[in-house]
């Protein structure tokens, strides 16, 4: 499909994860900077193969000149606030998902649309005004698109911070507001070594799922500043401003490399609570495949969401999987968690 776009020379970007090659194009400045920022440490100047994943992201100047065309058997599939795609800001936009001849579309309204053939590894994105929208909300769309592919090549994702320690990962998932990225900065100050902020990758790898460093941004509350001094006297150019939430690279601010990918060994469930310690609660492997279901994008396709599904299954049953219960011993956390992972070895 072609766009009525801003006329811009036509640009690519190459990129490599885990050996699924992606080519990135666009023809507005305005969509370049945001995708190189989410992907920056999988950049390559060239790649072995031709790609195997294309992204295509065209700058539109309004909902007409989108040029999207639906057959009669065209189905919604879902449609709501967004609220339930994550805990970020930009998770609230309104959206419609709809499934035609093969392509899932995904229509932001006002703010553009997706339209994602995961079977032929192409996509393109229609934003509306790119030139108005913050840097992060472009970065959302173009991420919701890039795993959409991916997991029709078996890389799948779940909403859990991620870190590794001598070659054993810990994944901590859960919303907003539950302590997540609080422990995961407790653990990374004290040497634990950085995957992912947001959405760590998962990879089957026969006999047990191998999990993936996907590094970001990590993205902190005011709330979650005030525990850290080392965040709290950070300089601008360390710890971004920004709102709700500001945004700091972890090699930055701790004396920590990123991760290798490894074998998760620990799962653990937070939330906050009010007592002066925290401690663990053993969870059954049913019931954390149970709370760690929620924290998987929407699936809409049966045969991705029945591997991701099992993925998912082999996953909990490799691990030891516990409900932390997050207290006011915030810097101590390491005492708790790390000899749990040597005990491991």
């Amino acid at each position: 499909m072609t766009s009525c776009v801003v006329n811009q020379p036509m640009t690519e970007y190459l990129f490599s994860l885990y050996g699924k090659s992606v080519r990135y194009v666009t023809t507005s400045s305005f969509l370049v900077s945001p995708v190189q920022e989410l992907l920056k440490y999988f950049r390559r100047d060239s790649l072995d193969e031709s790609a195997s994943l294309t992204l295509w992201f065209h700058a539109v100047q309004s909902r007409a000149d989108i040029p999207l065309v639906m057959s009669p058997s065209a189905r919604r599939l879902s449609s709501g606030t967004g609220a339930e795609l994550g805990d970020r800001a930009e998770t609230g936009l309104p959206y419609e998902v709809i499934h035609d001849s093969g392509r899932l579309i995904a229509d932001f309204f006002n703010t553009g649309v997706l339209v994602i053939d995961g079977v032929q590894g192409r996509a393109d994105g229609y934003l509306i005004r790119p030139e108005t929208m913050p840097a992060s909300l472009i970065e959302y769309l173009f991420h919701l698109v890039l795993i959409e592919l991916l997991r029709h090549r078996g890389l799948y994702t779940i909403h859990a911070t991620a870190l590794e320690k001598n070659g054993r990962g810990v994944l901590i998932p859960g919303n907003s507001g539950r302590g997540k990225t609080t422990s995961f900065i407790s653990l990374l100050r004290s040497g634990y070594r950085y995957l992912s902020d947001d959405h760590p990758l998962l990879r089957d790898a026969g006999d047990h799922v191998d999990l993936l460093p996907f590094p970001i941004k990590i993205n902190v509350t005011e709330d979650t500043i005030a525990f850290f001094p080392e965040l709290r006297n950070a300089p601008d150019h360390l710890l971004h401003p920004g709102f709700p939430k500001r945004a700091f690279y972890a090699e930055e601010l701790y004396s920590t490399a990123i991760g290798e990918h490894c074998r998760p060994s620990l799962v653990m469930f937070p939330h906050v609570v009010d007592a002066p310690h925290s401690h663990l609660e053993p969870l059954s492997k049913s019931r954390a495949l149970e709370l760690l279901l929620p924290q998987a994008l929407l699936v809409y396709d049966q045969d991705v969401a029945r591997r991701e599904f099992q993925v998912l299954a082999k996953l909990v049953q490799q691990v030891d999987c516990y409900r932390l219960h997050f207290g006011r011993d915030i810097l101590d956390l390491p005492k708790l968690i790390t000899p749990l992972l040597e005990e491991m070895r």
